[in-house]
Order: structure tokens, then C-alpha cells, then sequence
């Protein structure tokens, strides 16, 4: 059985998503006033347990931690994780976080110590949808046995309406001096899959240098589906936001930040 694409990019090829990872650190800073303003609206406790799930290099994770909360980031990667590892030794918050290489899979028996105590539970920049969607069901249900009652849910995903509307098929990104990455997108009407092929090139002089394809297929979802699938999962929605900024979610809205309750 051939791997999964998650295995290949985010396990095998970790190197080459990590830069996208690192141009976002100094955003996290900013994730988190929205996410500072959900957590007080839900009661969610100062020094509460939170669970970053898909947390990559620990960007939000560390935040968290420098607030006071007391933080388990679990990723598949085990380069995200020990990334994630030295930046929480470098800024000092290693007693407020711990990070674990684990499959969301599999998170309920990756966090068998943890069951019924977090707060809530993050998962943020569109990790949810790698699979399918009985197993992002089957995964937020094991969530639900993860968290304490009136615990929540944030889930941070592209907004699939946004998405039809602005529609791009090709984007170039440049990374530091010398990675460059052609994304080609496809949206699947059928089943509302992306079916993208991202290109890694390494600058050579004025040539470009192939070094690795990647052929990443995820679900993505408009609110109404989301929502159906959240509250099938046992949680009961909550809201929807715009973004981190906490506005209106509207089809002008590039990200949906979706909040659920254990009740």
C-alpha cells in the first residue's frame, strides 16, 4: 500500500514544509488575541489544559505556554515535534509544554494519560480534512473523550466558498534564497477535495532544479458541512467566526474559526 501524502511530506520530506512553517511563527502572536478573547468567552481557565493538535513546529503551542496555559502539541512529524521541542527550550516555556509524535488518527490511545482533562482543543491551519470525512469524524469523536465537560473545540480551516470564489489554479512561493514551490490546484466538485501537486525546486544560478512532487489531496468544507459534521461527531456548535480577528464569517471570508462545546 502506497503512503499516505501526509507521510511523505510531513515525515519523510519535513524539510521542505517547514519554511512555510517558520514564515508564520511571528503570526501565531497574533492568533492568539482571537484565540485569548475564545477562551474567555468559554470559560476555558487561565492555566487551563490545552490540546494543539497537528500543532507542526509548536508555533501556537509556545504561545499558549508563554500565556500560562499548560500546553500538549502532538504532530505526525517527528522533525515538527523536535523543532517544536528547542523553540519551547529557547523561549523558555518547557515546563508549560509537552510535544509528542503522534497520528490524530490515533490521538485517543496517543493521549491515553490525558483522556477527559483539556480545556480545549485546538486544531488550527486546515488539518482537519487530510483524510476523509468518517475519519474526521472518527477523530473528533475521540476528541470529545479527550476533553473535560463544557470543554471546546476551535477548528481553523479554509472557508471552502471563499475558496470557489477567488479560485486560483497555480501560486508560486519563494522560500529563503534558494527553495522555490509551484503549487497546481484542483477542485473536485464531486466530493469537494483539492487535488493539488506541489513542486519543489532548488535555485541553481538562473535555473531551477526539481528536487520533489507531492501530490496533497484534502477535504474541504463550507460552514454548513462542518457544522453537520462537528455536531455528528457528539460536540454542539457554538459559532463561527471570520478568521482570528474574531468578524463576521461571510463568503468573503478566507478562514473559518469554528467553535464547539462538550456539553
Amino acid at each position: 500500500m502506497s503512503k499516505h501524502w501526509t507521510e511523505k511530506l510531513f515525515i519523510e520530506k519535513a524539510f521542505l514544509f517547514i519554511p512555510d512553517l517558520e514564515g508564520r511563527i511571528e503570526r501565531a502572536g497574533v492568533d492568539f488575541k482571537g484565540l485569548k478573547e475564545i477562551f474567555s468567552n468559554f470559560q476555558v481557565p487561565k492555566n487551563g489544559f490545552i490540546l494543539d493538535l497537528c500543532c507542526g513546529i509548536g508555533r501556537h503551542s509556545v504561545v499558549l505556554a508563554e500565556e500560562g496555559f499548560k500546553v500538549v502539541g502532538v504532530d505526525i512529524s517527528p522533525e515538527f515535534i523536535a523543532y517544536a521541542k528547542n523553540m519551547a527550550v529557547e523561549r523558555n516555556v518547557g515546563k508549560n509544554v509537552e510535544f509528542r509524535v503522534g497520528d490524530m488518527r490515533e490521538i485517543s490511545d496517543v493521549l491515553e494519560d490525558y483522556k477527559g482533562r483539556f480545556n480545549a482543543v485546538i486544531n488550527l491551519y486546515t488539518s482537519l480534512g487530510y483524510y476523509d470525512e468518517e475519519t474526521d469524524k472518527d477523530v473528533l469523536i475521540q476528541l470529545l473523550g479527550l476533553t473535560v465537560s463544557r470543554g471546546i473545540l476551535v477548528i481553523d480551516i479554509v472557508n471552502r466558498d471563499w475558496l470557489i470564489r477567488v479560485f486560483q489554479a497555480r501560486d508560486v512561493w519563494h522560500y529563503g534564497d534558494d527553495l522555490v514551490q509551484v503549487v497546481d490546484r484542483r477542485l473536485n466538485l464531486e466530493n469537494s477535495r483539492m487535488e493539488n501537486v506541489w513542486k519543489y525546486y532548488r535555485k541553481q544560478g538562473q535555473d531551477l532544479k526539481h528536487i520533489e512532487t507531492v501530490e496533497v489531496d484534502h477535504r474541504v468544507y463550507s460552514l454548513h458541512e462542518l457544522k453537520k459534521l462537528v455536531e455528528d461527531s457528539g460536540w454542539t456548535y457554538q459559532t463561527c467566526y471570520g478568521g482570528f480577528n474574531l468578524d463576521p464569517l461571510t463568503i468573503n471570508s478566507r478562514r473559518m474559526l469554528l467553535v464547539a462545546k462538550k456539553t
